[in-house]
Formats: C-alpha cells, structure tokens, sequence
C-alpha cells in the first residue's frame, strides 16, 4: 500500500489510508468547514461499514493464532507506516509503504473488529510519533476506518469463508482491494476539490495510473505470503526470505529511481528555456524564474538569491521566490538587507561553503536564526567559489516530516552551479544586445535601436495614431576640436552634447548615429518638431566646459515627418537630406520637402554609370606638366580624370569624383586612376621620357587599410620605381584623424613615394603638418598665384608675394620643394622663380593634354627662350 501527499497553499499533508488500493491523499489549505464535513463523512461511512462487518474471517485457520497473530499483525502495520517511501513529483509527492499486505493477511486470517482496532491503533501510534496534526491524523483514521471496512465487506461478499485459501479467495482479494482503492481515490481528489480548487484530468489521470500497479503488487505479495505460512516451517522462512528479498530489491529500486529523478531534475533545469527569441525578458525576470525552479526542484517554501550589501554590512536579498508560483517577488527596486542578529554569520558560512542547518543544530547562532525567521529547517549555499556573485538561501522543506537531506544539499549545490552559469550567460546576452542597439560613447540608442523605434512609432501610425517625425542633428566644430584639442576631449564633447540634448528632450528618443550625427524621433508628446528643434538650439546656446576649456558647439538641423506607408530607413534619409540642405546653407532648422529630393535619382543613376565605367575603362586621363624653373625643362606632370560619358558627353570631374568620394566607390576609382596613370609612366619610360607622376588621393583612401599594399603593388605591376611617383593630398584630408594620417603616411614614404600637400595656404594650413608628416612638396593654391596676374590690384599683388615668400622660406629649412599651380603667363612665371618657387603648372607651359598629344609637345619644350612655346 502506500500513502500519497500532494503540497499546496499552506501544505496541510492529507495522508491516505494504507490500504489495497493505492491511493493519494494531497495538502489541505486549512481545517475549514469542508475538511471537517468531510471528515464527518468519511468517518461516518466508516462507523457504518464497520458495524456491518462479519464476525469471522475468510480463513478460519490462521498460521498464528490469538495473541501472537495479533502482536505481529500490529507490528506489520507500524513497520509499514514507518518505513514508507517518498516520490516527488514537480509540486506533488507520494509516499507509498507496505501497509497493504498486512491489511490482506488481516482480512483473510483476523476476526474484522479485531482487525480494524489494531490497524486504526497502529496508525495512531505512528502519527502520534510524527506529531501530524489533529485534522490530517483525523482524516487519516477516518480514511483508514473506511479502507479496511470496505475491504472485508466486498470481500465477504463475494466468497465464503474457508478453511484454506482458494481461487476464489483470491480472486475476491484482488476485487476488494481494487474496489477500496477506487472510493478511496474519488475521495481524495473530492478533498483536493473543495480545497484547492485545482483538480485537472491529469491528476485524475496520475492518481489512479498510480495507485493501479500497487494494488496489485500489495495484493499479490499479501497472497503468496499467506500461501507460503500455511504450508508450514518451511513456507515460514520462504515467506521471510521472499519479504526480506521484495524489501531489499524495492530500496534499491527506490535509490536507483531517486537517482534517476535527481538527474532528471538537473537535465530539466539546465534546459529550461527563461528567454523567448521573440520577446527578451529582463535579467530581473530570468533571475526570478530561475530561482522559482531551484525551489520547486528542492520543495522549498521560500527561496533568496543574496548577494552583499553595496556598502558591505550585512546582505541584500535580490531576489526572492515563495512556495506560490504566481508569487515571484523581485525586490530590486525595494531591496532587503539581511541584517538580523544572526543572519550575517550564517551567510558568511554559506559564502565558504554549503550550509545545511536543521532543527537539531548545534550551533546556537543556527538554532537563533532559525527562530528568528519562524523557519523550521534551512539550506545555504555559494552561487560559485566567489562569493561576491552571491548565496542561495532555501527555507522550510515541505510537509511537516520532510526535512532537508544531505542529498538535497548536494541537490543545490549543482543547481547552484548552473544558475551561476546561467546568469552569467544571461547578462552577457543581455550585455551583447545592448552593445548592440547602443553607442558605446555616449550610452544612447544607435541606428539601429533608432529604426526598430521609428518602425513601431510608423506602424502606430498606420493605426491611427500621430505622425512620428525625426531630426537630424549634425554638430559642428567637432573636426577642429578634435584636430586641436584630440580625439578624447572631442569625444567629452560629443558626450555632453549628448547629456544636453536628453535633457532638452524629455520623451523622445535620442539617437548618436556617429561621431557628429545625432538623431531625434518625436513619435509622441507635445513637442512639434520645429519647437524641438529650438529645445536643441537653447541646449548648445551654452559653451560645453571640457577638461578646462570651454566649447562652443551648434547644429545644423534636418526635419522629415513621416508620410503614410514609407519605411525607417527612407524617413532617416529624408531627415539626412534636409539636414545636408541646412548644412550647405547655413540656415537654421530645414523641414524636408519634395524639391530637396530633385536631382536624387540622376545621382543615383550617374553613380552606376561610373560604376560601369571603371569595369569597361571608359574613364580617360589626360596630364598636365611642371616645369622646373632650375633645370628649365619639364620633369614630372600631374594626371588629371576624365570621363567622356556615352550619353550626357564630357562630364566635369567636378561632377563624378565627389560622387565617387561620397561612396565605397571611392577606393576602386583612385587605383583605377593610379593603375593608367602608372603604366603610362612606364609607357613613357620605355620611349626613352623620363617624367615623373602626380595622381590625387582622396582623404577617403586614406581610411583604406591596404593602401600602403596597393599602391606598392601598382608600382610593382606597372615597373615603376616608386620615386617616379608622387600623390597628392589637400590639406583637409589630414584634419579629419591627423594620426592615422602620419601613420599612413609614413608607410608610403617608406617605400619611395613622394608625398606632395595640395592647396597650401587654405582652410586648414597648420605648420606642425609639416613638422609631423613626410610631406616633401608644397603645391601653392591657385588663389595666390592669381594676386600676382597683372589684372589684381597692388594691394593684391603684395599680400600674394608676401604669402608666396613666407611658404619659400621654409623649404630649406624643411627640405621641401615649392610647386606653384595656375600660372598662365611668363610674367607671372618669371615673379614667382624670383620669390623662390622651384617648380610651376599652368596654362602657360601647357593645357592638360592625353598622353599622346602631350608626348610630342614635351620634345618642343625649350627653356632657353624668354617666350617659350605655349602648347596646345
């Protein structure tokens, strides 16, 4: 037989009558009035069968007779209700003994009063040594009164009694037992009804598939027990023999299944699923469910993750869990300290190590904290061997003999391994996906975080909800700061800005899409966008104070509502585009409108054609040269792109190389150029001219990082030494990461190039330029050669020498060489070989000419004559 327990609510243990038919009796909530009816009912229909019951048993011979049958028939029950055996199952447990074979051997060989006495008696006394309580020891007897009445009715119902056992003894054996576990299970689960509530077709289901194989093994063993007594000594020790054989096999099936359910256990809780790929609960969630399941697994009333107090007194609970699913408490926004008289020594030894602390303790500190909460039992135990990470508290073993066991000690210990694991795993995948949603500078959503926002705020749209609209931010001075000042004092710029701006905006989401971009989206509130944009504008009205210096900072301001239909991504672009449209007019905020998209759809057109016109070699170059005013002859010349469109004819490159500048384009195109411009060097070389090559880089080249190993390898492929090449850059090229660029630099120098600085004297002229980077040439922009035409004013023309001189005067310092681009006539040639420029470009030596015009014009280049021949 056996003796089920089901735990809920406040775990009232209904034990079940141990009798033929397995049963299940499961936790009360309380001794209200519908346990106590029925207890009166049950009892009652127990006094009733029991009045009616036979005098004599099924067998009138007993292997035992009188007393002694009687001592060892009471000794059997007591036994069997003692040595009952445990098996839980999620939140239930069912304890099953062997009380049914003495209940069997009962019927068939003890009178019936006789019988009912000695089990309700041997039951008492057992309950009574377990201190159960009043209302289950009442159920508990009642069930059992009411098991054993109608086991001998329907058994003397359906045989006489005999003088030996037959089959028919047996046959009505096997039917008592089967009809008393049937009422006795209705009756159990009417209890869990009326109490809980929460009777499913599953536990219908569990019960009685349960309580099936125990009848008929207690049945059986009952039978052939009573067989092996009635033959005599011999069948005596057989029945010894084979009771003590079903025992020790059965405890051994019992460890092996214990083992088997502990490492099912384990297996359920390292697969247990805390985080949906659709819906990412918080780390605060994964937490709670974790340590929900590490209680249901060790049937623990209530369960604490604790971790150190911030200010190292005592302990914060984390989080906490209670026997009631629906009742995850997560305390971190109320967290409580642990702080009781003796509290903190006990965690402190859980840190060092597993804690099992129980009622018979011998530590007084134990036992003190035990009352102090009202616990009756308790396990601790470090997450992992740093006890920083923190300590699993359980409390209260459920059901009232249950207490917790070594075993469920090593039980916690490998939970508390794998929650260890799990949670660090869980804040790395929450840490990952913030990492990926969010600027690592300045905390702030980032593109991405930004569309999946707009996304939802344009799909509320499509439901009737408001407009969202975006802002396009883009600060100025940030170049300048971080050329003047470093990049780290212009990234404590682009972060205060970014504190400003979240403040200015409460409600809306704040997005740094890089270094200087920064997005607004105004999905809902108050703010119109225009009002939003004046909320930016009084943020940056105030100098930003950084690292003892103070910083002026604006923005220019793109606005884009969103229209019925469009996507994210489209809704950015137009914001961008209004913005580059207030940028390039430096004007306040810009609402973007249809006609800032005019002309985009030629771009995007046009950029596929330049596309295909690097993969068919449509694109040309034509070279104009530079003379050397000391050698009188032309020494090098710079190459110049062309590109003769077979639909729109020659195009500016005004027009095609920004548009290659602003794309990935922008590295294909400048080896294009460099690879044609190369092999006509070497094409020249062969026919015995022997002039060096110039071909721009753009600042974009500069981020290329295999750009030092393709320019090497166009000299390689096209056999030119790398001396006889020289690339050119503009001076903004080297503000945006002066670093990188020396860096870059400097490798290019090292294998022989000649690195040349475009457009000296504008925008962003800077003298530690020339001290930091391998610059061996200064190109003069065209503007100051200009001032010396004979059509500027005096004025003009002194300021322009003035400024021509004071660049000549550094080359010798700086071993530089001048080159001064734009001249168009002789005396313009003549004043800047007086002022000290070492080479001139210009109309006035020749126009930029293919390759083929311009070899048999150089053979015609005398530096003798005061006129010399203009080719055209």
């Amino acid at each position: 037989m056996h003796r089920a327990t089901r735990r809920e609510g406040n775990e009232v243990d209904l034990a079940a009558a141990a009798r033929t038919a397995s049963g299940a009796v499961r936790r009360l909530s309380g001794p209200g009035p519908v346990t106590a009816a029925l207890i009166v009912a049950v009892a009652a229909g127990g006094v009733v069968a029991a009045l009616h019951l036979p005098p004599v048993p099924l067998v009138t011979e007993a292997p035992l007779p009188g007393w002694v049958g009687l001592v060892v028939l009471c000794a059997a029950f007591v036994v069997a209700e003692v040595g009952q055996i445990h098996v839980e199952i999620r939140r239930q447990a069912y304890s099953f003994s062997l009380t049914g074979v003495p209940l069997l051997l009962g019927a068939l060989y003890c009178p019936p009063d006789v019988l009912v006495v000695a089990r309700l008696a041997s039951a008492a006394a057992v309950f009574a040594a377990q201190r159960l309580s009043p209302v289950k020891s009442a159920f508990n007897l009642s069930a059992y009164l009411l098991d054993t009445a109608l086991v001998v009715l329907v058994a003397h119902q359906l045989v006489q009694p005999s003088d030996g056992i037959e089959v028919a003894t047996g046959v009505a054996a096997y039917a008592a037992m089967a009809v008393s576990d049937v009422v006795t299970c209705a009756l159990i689960l009417a209890v869990i009804q009326a109490n809980t509530r929460s009777v499913s077709r599953a536990d219908v289901v569990e019960i009685f598939l349960t309580a099936a194989p125990a009848v008929v093994v207690s049945t059986h063993a009952g039978l052939l027990l009573a067989l092996l007594a009635s033959t005599g000594s011999l069948g005596w020790g057989l029945a010894a023999l084979t009771t003590v054989t079903v025992v020790t096999v059965h405890q051994l099936h019992t460890v092996l299944r214990r083992r088997h359910a502990s490492l099912q256990l384990v297996k359920d809780f390292v697969e247990i699923e805390v985080d949906g790929p659709e819906q990412p609960s918080a780390a605060g969630d994964r937490t709670c469910a974790l340590l929900q399941h590490v209680r249901t697994v060790l049937r623990a009333e209530h369960a604490q993750l604790l971790v150190p107090a911030a200010d190292g007194d005592g302990w914060t609970v984390l989080r906490q869990a209670h026997e009631d699913p629906d009742s995850v408490e997560a305390t971190s926004d109320a967290p409580v300290t642990g702080r009781r008289a003796a509290e903190g020594p006990l965690l402190q030894a859980a840190a060092r190590g597993p804690v099992l602390v129980g009622s018979g303790t011998r530590h007084d500190e134990q036992r003190a904290w035990l009352a102090t909460v009202g616990a009756r039992d308790a396990l601790a135990c470090p997450l992992s061997n740093q006890a920083d990470e923190g300590v699993l508290l359980l409390r209260d073993r459920l059901g009232d003999t249950a207490t917790f066991t070594r075993d469920d000690l090593a039980m916690l210990q490998t939970l508390a391994g794998h929650l260890a694991v799990k949670l660090r795993a869980a804040r790395l995948v929450e840490q990952l996906r913030h990492d990926a949603t969010h600027d690592p500078l300045t905390g702030l959503p980032n593109r991405s975080a930004l569309e999946h926002r707009a996304a939802a705020a344009l799909a509320a749209q499509a439901g009737g909800g408001p407009a969202p609209a975006v802002l396009a931010l883009h600060l100025s001075k940030i170049d300048e700061v971080n050329a003047v000042l470093g990049h780290r004092v212009g990234d404590e710029l682009v972060v205060a800005v970014a504190a400003r701006l979240v403040q200015a905006l409460p409600g809306a989401v704040v997005a740094h899409l890089a270094g200087h971009d920064f997005a607004v989206l105004l999905a809902a509130g108050p703010l119109d966008p225009f009002a939003a944009s004046r909320a930016v504008a009084h943020a940056l009205q105030e100098p930003v104070q950084l690292s003892g210096t103070a910083v002026s900072v604006g923005a220019s301001t793109g606005i884009a509502v969103a229209v019925a239909g469009e996507d994210p991504a489209d809704l950015l672009r137009r914001a961008g585009t209004a913005e580059s449209s207030a940028r390039a007019a430096r004007s306040g905020p810009v609402l973007h409108t249809a006609a800032l998209d005019e002309g985009r759809a030629e771009r995007v057109g046009l950029l596929a054609d330049l596309h295909q016109a690097l993969e068919e070699d449509q694109l040309a170059l034509h070279f104009q040269p530079k003379l050397d005013l000391a050698l009188g002859v032309v020494t090098s010349v710079e190459s110049l792109v062309r590109w003769d469109h077979p639909r729109l004819g020659r195009l500016s490159p005004d027009v095609f190389v920004p548009l290659a500048e602003s794309t990935a384009l922008v590295d294909p195109f400048s080896h294009h150029v460099l690879g044609k411009a190369l092999r006509q060097a070497r094409r020249w070389h062969d026919g015995n001219v022997d002039l060096s090559v110039a071909v721009n880089l753009s600042a974009h080249n500069l981020h290329d990082p295999h750009l030092v190993e393709r320019v090497a390898a166009a000299l390689a492929t096209a056999g030119v030494p790398a001396s006889r090449l020289t690339l050119e850059l503009t001076e903004s090229s080297l503000v945006d990461d002066p670093r990188h660029t020396a860096e870059v630099l400097e490798h290019l120098a090292s294998i022989g190039v000649t690195i040349s600085l475009d457009d000296f004297g504008t925008g962003y002229s800077s003298l530690s330029y020339l001290q930091r980077l391998p610059v061996r040439e200064l190109k003069i922009d065209k503007s100051f050669v200009r001032g010396l035409e004979s059509t500027a004013s005096p004025e003009a023309a002194a300021v322009s020498a003035a400024l021509i001189r004071s660049i000549t005067s550094l080359k010798d310092v700086l071993g530089l060489r001048v080159v001064a681009e734009g001249v168009e006539d002789f005396v313009v040639l003549e004043r800047l070989r007086d002022l000290g420029c070492d080479i001139i470009q210009g109309y006035v030596i020749s126009r930029p000419l293919p390759a083929d015009e311009l070899d048999l014009s150089l053979l015609r280049w005398t530096a003798q004559d005061r006129g010399p021949q203009r080719l055209v």
